[in-house]
């Protein structure tokens, strides 16, 4: 019988891995349209404009081109259509969100001394999420590979003393045990066994070589998803006007992120002489983050033309995440069919590690139609190749993810063009967004078609967006074993309604 350490509690503290694996890199990478309706009526097309309170939070200059103070918020409307595509079969899946998703305020202090060189220094606060993580999604198919592949990959190479649950244990304890002492590798072993998924060559202390418990040629695979969260993003601005022709600033960036997500597999379909069949797998995931970042931006002024640029800096991110799981099977036994349910009812806790998502840099250019209209252009680069997961203990694991990122993800190439056209008080904004990249050694092209309207009542404006938008994501089913691919292709409609009062 294995020693029983003492158990403290139902939360597990892991130090020999963590959760993270590419599929979730591969998310945190990528953000969407949000924030002001204004802003995104125009596609995001800001850095060489300001003037509008989400602007502020990628171009910090932007909060020096306000000529009076401001303050307003935003209300975002989202429906999201998930086609999942799984060896050439599609399913659909819809879910919507109402959410308020922006908020903002900018103070403008003119400067007096007309001898200064400097004008009109702003500070400014902008909160917005920049990713929503809120998606359902169902992926079906026949696939050659089978679940019993991810298990027989932890399975090998451990001693199979681990796998047994000895008299006077539970399943959740053993669980917990080789959690804390051999990792969430042995876990996964210890689910396979005692799932009747993987079986020891022979059941001795020592053996250390596993063979499959299900026969099959090819299986159903039929994966049920259910995602929620989001990365919000919370700009502390200055900006200060040159002589009237340069504006500078800065932001100090605070990022939070939550993301949850339950997967449920379920492998139907094996042969009839298999001995295990109907495998249903279910994991969860929470992650936590906290971070930061800061920007540093100018936008030149000459006549009807603006320049902008904006470099932000690594988002500094440390992470945490909890999972649990469980698995139930069937398999037959003495001529009859037993229902094998493993849950061991324990979250997994995992030590705190850090992500570091890399720089970006953006080029604007923006023409002033004098009093009728604008028409601006955003271009930003982002080597996410340079994305690095790391912990204090120097895990090899978290090495291995970076190192995959860096062979299999490549720069992010980002152009959005918008323009506005003003009919006194009336103002109509239409744009485009266009984002080109390399994720898990596939090409994604993704487009966004923005249109909206204006009104401008002189102490406060309303404005209206409508946003179509579609991202198309790749996804391996498990990061070991069993490793497939499925695509995900989000069709988002998005409808966004911002209220701003002058101070």
């Amino acid at each position: 019988m294995r020693y029983l350490t003492i158990l403290i509690g139902s939360l597990l503290m892991m130090q020999v891995t963590v959760a993270q694996n590419i599929n979730d890199v591969n998310r945190f990478l990528t953000t969407e349209l949000n924030g002001s309706a204004r802003y995104t009526s125009m596609a995001g097309a800001f850095g060489a404009l300001g003037g509008d309170l989400t602007a502020l939070s990628f171009n910090p200059a932007s909060s020096s081109v306000f000529l009076n103070s401001e303050f307003g918020a935003s209300i975002n409307y989202k429906n999201k259509l998930t086609e999942g595509t799984y060896f050439g079969t599609s399913v659909n899946r819809e879910n919507d969100d109402l959410s308020l998703d922006h908020f903002g305020a900018v103070f403008v202090f003119n400067n007096k001394n007309t001898e200064s060189p400097w004008s009109r220094v702003s500070v400014g606060i902008n909160l917005h999420k920049i990713a929503t993580y809120d998606q359902k999604a169902f992926v079906n198919g026949t696939n050659t590979n089978g679940i019993d592949q991810y298990f027989e990959y932890y399975a090998d190479g451990l001693d199979f003393e681990n796998l047994p649950i000895y008299d006077g244990e539970t399943v959740s304890e053993v669980y917990k045990i080789l959690g804390a002492e051999n990792g969430f590798g042995a876990q996964q072993a210890f689910l396979g066994y005692q799932s009747y998924i993987v079986n020891p060559f022979n059941f001795e202390n020592g053996n250390t070589e596993y063979y499959s418990n299900v026969d099959y040629n090819q299986v159903n695979h039929q994966l049920s998803i259910n995602n929620d969260g989001w990365h919000r993003k919370t700009s502390f601005n200055i900006s200060g006007l040159y002589r009237n022709i340069f504006h500078v600033g800065v932001n100090i960036n605070s990022h939070n992120l939550k993301f949850s997500s339950i997967q449920n597999l379920l492998e139907t379909g094996q042969s009839l002489k298999s001995n295990t069949y109907d495998i249903d797998f279910k994991n969860t995931l929470l992650t936590l983050g906290d971070g930061t970042s800061v920007q540093i931006g100018g936008i030149l002024r000459l006549k009807n033309i603006r320049f902008g640029v904006t470099y932000d800096s690594p988002q500094w991110l440390t992470m945490i995440d909890e999972t649990t799981q469980s698995i139930d099977t069937f398999h037959f036994e003495e001529n009859s069919v037993v229902n094998e349910i493993i849950d061991p009812n324990i979250t997994n806790v995992y030590e705190p590690y850090d992500l570091k998502i890399p720089s970006k840099t953006t080029l604007s250019f923006a023409y002033i139609f004098g009093s009728k209209g604008i028409l601006s252009a955003d271009y930003s680069s982002q080597n996410t190749g340079n994305t690095i997961l790391s912990d204090q203990y120097g895990s090899n694991y978290l090495n291995t993810i970076s190192s995959r990122v860096n062979s299999e993800f490549g720069a992010i190439n980002t152009l959005k063009i918008g323009g506005e056209f003003r009919l006194k008080d009336i103002s109509l904004r239409s744009g485009i967004l266009t984002r080109s990249g390399v994720y898990m050694n596939s090409t994604t092209n993704d487009i966004a078609l923005t249109l909206g309207v204006g009104i401008d009542f002189g102490a406060s404006n309303l404005s209206l967006s409508l946003i179509n938008f579609e991202q198309n994501k790749r996804f391996e089913l498990f990061s070991k074993g069993l490793t497939d691919v499925y695509n995900l292709t989000q069709k988002l409609t998005q409808v966004s309604v911002s209220y701003n009062i002058k101070l």
